[in-house]
C-alpha cells in the first residue's frame, strides 16, 4: 500500500506488484494472494506461466482463475520446444487472453503476444513478422544503406563485417532470431548453441585484427 501510495505521489502511471512465484500451490499462498489483491484493488491480475509446463499449465491457470479472478496471463520461455502448448492450454481452460510472451529476462525479451504468429511458430513456419519488426527497431536507414553501398561498390571489409554483427547483435540472441526464419525451428538447441559461439570466435579474431588488417581483406 505505501509503494501504491508512493507512486499515485509521484504520478507514476503503473505500478507492478510482484508476488513471490511458487512451484506448487496451496492454501496460504492463495491466501496471501487474496488478500493483496483485496488491499491493491489492480486493474489487472495476471499469472506468468512457465511454457515449458507445456499442457500441465492448464491446471495451474485455472486453480488460480478459480481462486483469484485471473485478468490475463504472460507466456515466459516461449522459444522452448514446447513451441505453444501452455498457450493452446490456458486459452482453452480460462478464456482469458494471453498479453504478452517472453523469451528471455531482459526487458526487451518481453513483447506482446500474436496469436497467429504464435500459431505460426508451432507449425514450424516461423515468425516473419516478428523478425522484421525486431530489424526495423535495431537497424538505422543510414546504417543499412552505407553497407549495401559497400557491397555494391565490393569495398566490403572486416570494418563493415564487425558493425553488421552489431547490428545483428542488438536483435537479440542470434539462436532466437533465427528460430524466426521460415525452416530453421527444426535447428535443434545444440546447433544453434555452436553456431552462436562459431560467430563469437570469428568476431573475437576480426577485432584482434590491427586496423590495416581490417581494413584490406586481401592482405
Amino acid at each position: 500500500k505505501k509503494g501504491i501510495d508512493f507512486a499515485k505521489k509521484g504520478g507514476y502511471k503503473s505500478v507492478v506488484v510482484d508476488t513471490a512465484g511458487r512451484l506448487q500451490i496451496d492454501e496460504d499462498m492463495m491466501t496471501e494472494l487474496k488478500n493483496i489483491k483485496s488491499e491493491v484493488n489492480p486493474s489487472d491480475a495476471i499469472l506468468v506461466v512457465d511454457a515449458m509446463t507445456g499442457q500441465e499449465s492448464a491446471n495451474l491457470v485455472k486453480a488460480f482463475d478459480d481462486e483469484i479472478g485471473l485478468t490475463g496471463s504472460i507466456l515466459s520461455k516461449a522459444d522452448g520446444d514446447s513451441r505453444g502448448g501452455a498457450a493452446l492450454s490456458m486459452k482453452a481452460v480460462t478464456g482469458k487472453p494471453i498479453k504478452f510472451v517472453s523469451n528471455g529476462e531482459k526487458m526487451g525479451d518481453i513483447e506482446p503476444f500474436y496469436p497467429d504468429r504464435m500459431a505460426s511458430r508451432i507449425l514450424g513456419m516461423g515468425d516473419v513478422m516478428t523478425l522484421v519488426e525486431k530489424a526495423e527497431g535495431a537497424f538505422k536507414d543510414e546504417e543499412v544503406e552505407r553497407l549495401q553501398s559497400r557491397i555494391m561498390e565490393a569495398k566490403f571489409d572486416f570494418n563493415d563485417f564487425l558493425e553488421q554483427m552489431k547490428m545483428m547483435n542488438r536483435m537479440g540472441a542470434l539462436g532466437k532470431t533465427m528460430r524466426m526464419i521460415p525452416g530453421l525451428n527444426q535447428v535443434s538447441d545444440k546447433q544453434m548453441m555452436e553456431a552462436e559461439r562459431s560467430m563469437s570466435k570469428i568476431t573475437e579474431m576480426v577485432e584482434k585484427m590491427t586496423e590495416e588488417e581490417r581494413g584490406g581483406p586481401g592482405l
